[in-house]
């Protein structure tokens, strides 16, 4: 009887930690700015000073997810971490700058930087501002080990 009892709170146990596992919520936090949208022409011009500065910066680890030619969004990451999202919107260009990017990879801040300058402000986003919130010890334990993204990851 104590064997079925320790057995079964065990396994109760044990199914609790992977529930916990399965649930426990993350977030990735970015700064989140809103642009008018661009023509694809204008899209296409920015798109490709982003493959640049991931082609130049390959060997540290910057990779782009440019999508196909036409496309309306691209991504840049570090080592797949999430830096930066771009998506050109029908009413909307949304700007997505990854918690800590410029601290992973410096030379996004410029990137970013140089876009903006073109850029025609638009709309309020819900949240904006940099981001101030580092991930918890098992928040960055979880991010890296249920979801794939390695916040220590650097790219310099």
């Amino acid at each position: 009887m104590k064997k079925a009892t320790s057995f079964l709170t065990f396994l109760g146990l044990v199914v609790a930690a992977g529930i916990v596992w399965i649930t426990y919520p993350t977030l990735l936090e970015s700064e989140f700015k809103t642009f008018r949208a661009l023509s694809p022409e204008d899209f296409k011009v920015i798109r490709a000073s982003a493959i640049t500065f991931a082609q130049e910066n390959a060997a540290k680890g910057i990779v782009i997810n440019p999508g196909h030619e036409l496309s309306q969004a691209f991504e840049l990451r570090c080592k797949s971490v999430p830096l930066m999202l771009v998506e050109n919107g029908y009413d909307l260009l949304t700007l997505h700058v990854f918690g800590h990017a410029d601290q992973r990879a410096p030379g996004i801040a410029h990137l970013e930087s140089q876009m903006v300058t073109t850029f025609v402000p638009e709309g309020k986003p819900a949240k904006s501002g940099p981001v101030h919130v580092v991930p918890s010890g098992f928040e960055t334990f979880v991010l890296k080990h249920r979801d794939g993204i390695d916040v220590a990851q650097q790219c310099w």
